[in-house]
Formats: structure tokens, sequence, C-alpha cells
């Protein structure tokens, strides 16, 4: 969107992009499954019912902007389907195609709303329409194409208007490190604090000021809750993109694909939104491309011709879980293990767990011709790491025949994180407390040696110990024996990391690093303590990926 701070009516342009652009989604979407149930010989009159109050709200709202490409388009569009209502025998296979085009153009101009827009683009379109409703030929194909390069161009999750909001999200950016410090100072003032009550025992100004410190701490709770919801949006904003995508990816593929969603007003934070959109479209394309079979394959197998792909988001335990299954030929184990072999992977017949997640492998493919869209394998490391980069997991299950789900499990938010903050070799370190799942005190003789690894005892399971000062770099060969350690989960992975202290929770403000100064891969920020002290914020995931190397 060509919304810039200089521009005097960019505050009614978002106001306009925050009315119209679902409208225009639900409008698009809502074509893609008139192609559909067309296909099914259902004439889908209600659907077609339920657009003219929309395309019509989108017409009027953009002539009074004066965005007349998304007028045209939406009142081109309002004819088509009055046509269609009174016309059942139009409804064909290139009225529907027609409608997608048409519908994916009017998202886009909505979404990039600027008086400024190419008007070219738009008025083709009309003219197709035009002709079409004149019965001078079937529409033609030229402006679906161009629509196609503007909709992967939006793929990449840096797309303003996806998360339009009231307020420039600059400025929710400088409010959120303004409580950031704001954190900061009630920790050290409660640092304060108790160091003058050890020192001075009880008193009346001691409690008066304690009870302020509490009144303090909840103020800032609020505003710190205020502030976040503020910068939630709902998931919807990226799965909006999908069934037309979906669509498209699947007629150039000759295959019939329906998408179902579910949990798309499950809220996150724009800055997770803004880095998911690139993996979760990778997904679903790959589950186009090469896991869903051909119509003809899927009925020799007694599957219905048209395949089915799930996009499932659910909040869970202060995360949200993203899941995206089809239901097509499955993982190709043997393949799998074959080219995991050829890239210098050791493997036993026994590993069946570890197997499957080879296929994040860098470099593993097992399709004989990559798609140019995907490859089942191709790309997934980077998946991997884009998930991981935001804190999160990926799973993957298969059953061959059956289908294919990966889930991801997210935070809400990368800005303010609940945190444990232990103490490694007189240094502070903070570990996300999503990860932690216990933590426990060091017996001695709890740790014992196997394989020339430590391992502990844990609900009745033998997990991976590793020394935390091992895994930084930063062990002293005298250091006395470290009396906790912590164990962290993540994506069914389980291990323990050795520490000397366990400091207590802390919700943080997470920093990024200068790239410049180099960083362990361990490490995936920094934040700033009560005491001033600089923490870096340990990445759970990649000590868990990396625990047979760490130890």
């Amino acid at each position: 969107m060509s919304v810039g701070d200089e521009n005097p009516f960019g505050e009614l342009l978002q106001d306009y992009v925050l009315e119209c652009l679902p409208l225009a989604e639900q409008v698009a979407d809502t074509f893609v499954e008139l192609e559909r149930r067309w296909r099914a010989g259902d004439p889908a009159d209600e659907l077609l019912g339920s657009l003219p109050g929309r395309l019509h709200t989108v017409k009027g709202n953009s002539a009074m902007m004066g965005l007349t490409p998304a007028q045209e388009t939406a009142h081109a569009l309002e004819d088509a389907c009055g046509l269609l209502r009174r016309s059942s025998e139009r409804r064909t296979d290139p009225a529907a195609a027609l409608l997608i085009t048409g519908g994916g153009l009017l998202v886009d101009l909505v979404r990039q709303a600027s008086p400024e827009l190419d008007p070219g683009p738009a008025a083709r379109y009309v003219e197709r329409v035009r002709q079409w409703m004149q019965g001078e030929g079937p529409p033609a194909a030229d402006t679906q194409s161009e629509r196609r390069r503007t909709d992967r161009r939006g793929g990449g999750g840096a797309d303003k208007t996806d998360s339009v909001v009231r307020v420039d999200f600059r400025r929710l950016d400088a409010l959120l490190e303004v409580l950031g410090e704001g954190l900061i100072q009630h920790s050290a003032l409660a640092e304060a604090y108790r160091r003058l009550a050890r020192r001075s025992g009880a008193c009346e100004e001691l409690d008066r000021l304690d009870q302020t410190i509490l009144a303090l701490e909840k103020t800032l709770k609020r505003l710190e809750s205020t502030l976040m919801e503020t910068r939630l949006l709902p998931i919807a904003s990226v799965f909006g993109r999908f069934p037309r995508m979906l669509r498209d990816t699947a007629e150039a593929e000759g295959k019939r694909v329906r998408l179902l969603q579910s949990g798309g007003e499950t809220p996150l934070d724009k800055a997770v939104l803004d880095r998911l959109s690139e993996p979760l479209l990778h997904l679903v394309t790959n589950a186009i491309v090469h896991g869903m079979e051909p119509p003809d394959a899927r009925s020799l197998a007694g599957k219905p011709e048209e395949g089915t792909i799930r996009l499932d988001a659910a909040p869970h335990a202060g995360r949200v879980v993203i899941r995206v299954a089809d239901d097509g030929r499955g993982l190709d184990e043997k393949a799998i293990r074959k080219k995991a072999e050829a890239l210098g992977q050791e493997l036993r017949d026994d590993e069946v767990v570890p197997l499957r997640s080879l296929i994040f492998l860098p470099g593993l493919s097992t399709a004989e011709q990559v798609s140019r869209l995907a490859g089942r394998g191709v790309g997934l490391d980077v998946v991997a790491g884009a998930i991981h980069a935001l804190g999160g997991t990926i799973d993957v299950e298969t059953e061959p025949g059956k289908g294919t789900a990966f889930t991801l499990s997210l935070p809400v938010t990368l800005a303010i994180i609940r945190s444990l903050i232990v103490e490694i070799d007189h240094e502070r370190f903070a570990l996300p407390m999503a990860h932690v799942a216990e933590t426990v005190r060091a017996e001695p003789d709890a740790i014992r040696e196997i394989n020339h690894r430590g391992v502990a005892q844990w609900r009745g399971d033998l997990i991976h110990v590793a020394d935390g000062g091992a895994v930084l770099g930063t062990a002293a060969a005298d250091r006395a024996p470290r009396r906790f350690y912590v164990v962290m989960a993540a994506g069914g992975k389980r291990q323990a990391l050795l520490v000397d202290r366990l400091v207590g929770h802390q919700d943080i403000v997470v920093k990024g690093l200068d790239p410049a100064l180099g960083r362990p891969d361990v490490v995936s920020g920094t934040t700033i303590l009560g005491d001033g002290r600089v923490a870096c914020i340990l990445d759970s995931v990649r000590i868990l990926e990396g625990g047979r190397r760490a130890g």
C-alpha cells in the first residue's frame, strides 16, 4: 500500500483498506468455492447471492476514495455475478476462471490502495468481462498470469497491508522499547528494595515502598498486555491468500484440491506473521505439487478425485499451533533413507522417528523431477530454519497412502517473553519458559555416562544431559560441579542443560544482536536484566538439535 507518513490521506486509505480488504478477500475466496461447486453440479445459488452486497460496498468506498481501477473492477464483477444469477447455463469453467481472476485482481488493487496505480490491468479486465457478457467468445487468460505474478510477490511476508493498523507500527515498536525500559527499571527498583530490606529490617516506610513496587508491577503488566494486544493480528491475514494460490497451482498441475481452514481468528504478533507467510506458502505449495496424487491415481487408490489440504491454527499453552495436513500419498520413507545415506547419514533400520526428520536435511529430495514450484524435501531445511528463527518447532507425521501433516508451534510474540534466568560460569542467560519442562537439583550420582554422553533419569525415561559450559564454550577444567539442570522440551525432543544457579523468572524484552559481531548458534538474542547486566537468550531448539554434539 502506497501510504506514507507524508500522505495527508494516509489515515483515510488505511481505514479504506481495513474495511474493504476483508470484503475483497471474501469475494475472491467465494469465487474459488463457486468453481468447485459448479464442477460438482451444484448451482451454489446462495453463494452467488452473498456477493452483490460485498462488491457494492467495495465499489462505493473505492469511488469515494478516487480509486478508479478498484471501483471499475468491483463494478464489472457485480455485473458478471448479476448475469450468472439470472442465467445458470452461463455457470461454466471459463466463467469461474474469469471471476477468480477478477477476484484476485480486486484484492491486489484494494491491498495496494493508491490513486497512482497503473489502470491498465483493471481496464483490460473490465473489457474482458464486457466481451464475455455480450457473448463475444471465451475469456482470454492474459490478466490471470499477471495476477499470479502479483500474488507470488505478496507471498514473502513483507506485505504491509496484510496487517494494516491505525497506528504506524514503528510507533508500536517505539512504545515497546519504552515499556522494556520500564520493566528493566522496575526490576532494578525491586532489587534495590530487597537489598535495603535486608540491611535495614522491617519498617513502615519499607512496607509502603513494597506496596508501591507491587502496584507499579501490576500497572506495567496491564500496559504490557494492552500493548501486546494492539500488536496482535488474526492469522487469517496470512491464511487469506492461500485459497486462490492453491487453486492456481492445482490447475497448473492438473490436480483437483480443496483447502479447508479453521482458526483464522487466532491472534499472532505482526512481527511473527510477517515472517511466517513464506514457510507456510512453501508447505502448502509442496503439498499440492508433490504430496497430492493426480485425480486418476487417487481414483485407482479408492480416494476421492479431489484431494484435501487442511490448514488449522489454534492457541495452545501460550503458543500458537499451526497444522498443514494433506490426504495425499505420504512420504516415501525408503526413498528418504536412501537419499539420506547418499548424503552421508548413517542410519539403523530401527530409527523410524529420526528418519522422518531427515526431510529437513539440506539438499534432500526424493523427487525424480523437481518442480519449479516446490519439491518434497527441497527447501524444507529453509522452512525449518525460518520456524526455528521464530522460536518455534516443526514436526512431521506421515502415513503411506494416507497423507502427511506438518505441525508448527510458535510463540504468540517475539517482543516480550517469560524466561528462566540461569547462571553458567558466572554469566547469566535467559531460557524461554515455553521450552522449559522442569528444573531439577543435580544430586550426586544422579547423572551417569553412557557412550561418553551424560544421561539422567527423568519421568521414567533416560534423557541426555549436556553441560551448559560445554554448549557455550565457557567451561573451565577446574570448575565445581554444577548444582542444577534444566529439562528443555520442544517438538518431542527432551534434553537437560546443567547450570550453576537458578536466578528466577522474568519477563524479558528481546533485543537482536548485530550480525557483524557474530554469535554462537545457540544464542538467539540478548536482553537487559534488572541489575543492568546484558544477558544472552539461549535458543532451546538449537540446543536440542545439537544435543548429540554438546556435552
